[in-house]
């Protein structure tokens, strides 16, 4: 599947974090990995840099491929990256033993995904 990936970095150069943006999903990425996939270094972690990045990444995909619902994955021993996920509107869509499925819903070329303030038992939002 054609992807982009994109390096992330802060205001000193150093290296934060990678995503990856999937273009289009066949049937296996749709039930998985999904569209975006990101990873911030560990001395990175905490700091708002996973949901800046994420944010960055769900605009780009409405307004360079018209994604109108970015699919992701994140594993059940990782809440902080459900987190950033829900934080940015993700509901959770499925699961299996070791990993959510979430959907963010992205409405407006330019618009930032609302923030989820208070996710429901099931991940969804308001």
């Amino acid at each position: 599947m054609p992807a982009t990936k994109y390096i992330l970095v802060n205001d000193s150069g150093d290296y934060v974090g990678i995503f990856n943006l999937r273009h289009r999903l066949n049937d296996h990425l749709r039930e998985g990995a999904g569209h975006i996939g990101y990873g911030i270094a560990p001395e990175y972690r905490g700091r708002g840099y996973a949901t800046a990045g994420l944010r960055m990444i769900l605009v780009t995909a409405l307004a360079e491929y018209g994604i109108k619902e970015a699919y992701l994955s994140v594993n059940k021993d990782n809440p902080a990256s459900l987190a950033v996920q829900r934080h940015l509107g993700a509901r959770i869509d499925h699961d299996n033993d070791t990993e959510y499925f979430t959907r963010i819903r992205i409405t407006a070329p330019g618009a930032m995904p609302e923030p989820c303030r208070d996710p429901g038992k099931d991940g969804a939002c308001g």
